[in-house]
């Protein structure tokens, strides 16, 4: 078995290469789960097969143990609940039942003796606070067990797997029990690579596109739908269509091809006329066959049917428009980040031309997302300041990369990147005053 032990440590210590640090709140974790596990195993290895009478090895064995369970449980935290940070008491619990129970396990200090050292209180304390961070790290986990996420739902089964594995193993022959560990270590570091599988910023913005008030279809060069929202759904199904991936837009809804920005259509809907604004927008202007997004926007109707859908929904501190966080919550935002001492950016989209704000605006927001998604960027929130204005808290050095001008042509706009950082003394009241007062005069621009 020590060749095993010697095998899988290596192999640990390896695998550390394969940590990949899109989130540091996650990898550094996993990343220190690895090398404890790896140590743990090096330790048993250094113990033989037959468990010896308490020593220096024990004592240092049981150290990795526990800074192995903390690693995995802030690990699984964060994955599932974001920027976690852990308290101070955490702080006070990890360090102070490992410093203990080291000193506990020192042949020494004469606390353990013997084979009796198994059943000492000492090693049950041991035991029950590794395996509750376990559970606990498990129990988080779970919660994310149906997922929508394929890459979520594995790990998280895998995970639980291990865990049984784990216990079995602990029961029946706790020899084995870091071997399990270490197999478990590996699918933490499996999924440092999708850590953005894991934020909820996809169910929530599914949840937000819901509550829009405008019927929104996304379609392909062909006129085929990709994807659509709630309304947009109830819409096709007054039509007679159920709505699916690569449905006939023009031919479900009447309508006539090519889609036109900025036109208007009529559509018939159980005997009555919707008249509605039509907007058209690529989802990325730089290439030719990019997606299109269709917004139909309720003019008039003179529909009576009470399955008729709600086209002017919102959530509770959300701007439906955009499906960011509202101005309350923008403000808080702000709020929060002048005590924190955290940076804000600003971002000012001005329009050249006379333009539609919520529809611009919306485009923006989604844009800035996925530019967000593609650099790890998962935990971003912006919200909307004012009808032409979004800001959001700066949680990685990485955004002051952020070109402060940037021209916009399909929309005909250009975005302005400011940041603000909270001086010293400066209440939180005055830092939310001092980055809401540069307001730019939208109005006065498009009349001159």
């Amino acid at each position: 078995m020590t060749t095993a032990y010697l095998v899988t440590s290596a192999l640990l210590v390896l695998t550390v290469a394969a940590v990949r640090h899109h989130r540091s709140s996650v990898s550094v974790p996993v990343l220190i789960m690895l090398l404890a596990a790896a140590g743990w195993n090096l330790a048993r290895a250094d113990r033989g097969a037959v468990d010896p009478a308490p020593s220096v090895t024990v004592a240092i064995n049981v150290v990795f143990v526990q800074i192995t369970a903390a690693s995995f449980y802030v690990a699984t935290r964060r994955l599932v609940y974001g920027r976690w940070r852990m308290s101070g008491w955490f702080w006070a619990l990890a360090i102070g039942v490992s410093t203990a129970t080291f000193i506990g396990m020192l042949p020494s200090v004469g606390l353990t003796t013997g084979e009796d050292y198994y059943a000492s209180p000492v090693y049950v304390v041991h035991l029950a606070y590794s395996f509750a961070l376990f559970g606990a790290g498990i129990l988080t986990l779970s919660s994310r067990q149906h997922d929508p996420s394929p890459h979520v739902r594995r790990v998280v089964s895998a995970v639980q797997l291990g865990a049984l594995l784990v216990l079995t193993l602990q029961v029946l022959y706790p020899s084995l029990t870091p071997l399990a560990v270490a197999a478990t270590a590996m699918v933490m570091v499996w999924t440092t690579g999708h850590v953005g599988e894991w934020s909820r910023s996809a169910s929530r913005a599914g949840r937000l596109l819901d509550s829009i008030g405008v019927f929104i279809l996304v379609v392909d060069r062909s006129g085929r739908l990709q994807d659509w929202n709630g309304p947009a759904a109830s819409l096709l199904r007054l039509k007679g269509h159920t709505a699916r991936r690569d449905l006939d837009v023009a031919a479900a809804l009447g309508m006539s091809m090519p889609f036109l920005d900025e036109s208007t259509v009529t559509l018939q809907i159980e005997g009555g006329e919707l008249r509605t604004s039509l907007s058209v927008h690529p989802v990325d202007p730089l290439s030719r066959t990019s997606d299109r997004v269709l917004m139909f926007r309720p003019v008039r109707s003179s529909v009576e049917s009470s399955s008729f859908p709600t086209v002017s929904g919102a959530l509770k501190g959300h701007d439906p428009a955009t499906q960011t966080l509202g101005r309350k919550a923008a403000v808080d935002q702000l709020r929060a980040a002048a005590e924190e001492g955290q940076r804000v950016l600003r971002l000012d989209i001005k329009p050249r031309t006379p333009r539609r704000a919520d529809e611009v605006m919306f485009l923006m927001a989604r844009r800035m997302e996925a530019r967000a998604a593609e650099r790890g960027w998962t935990e971003t929130e912006w919200a909307r300041l004012d009808t032409w204005t979004f800001v959001t808290p700066i949680l990685d050095a990485h955004f002051e990369a952020i070109p402060a001008h940037v021209v916009v042509e399909d929309l005909g706009v250009d975005m302005v990147v400011s940041f603000f950082e909270p001086l010293p003394d400066e209440s939180a009241a005055d830092f939310v005053r001092r980055v809401s007062a540069d307001e730019y005069d939208h109005n006065s621009a498009q009349n001159s």
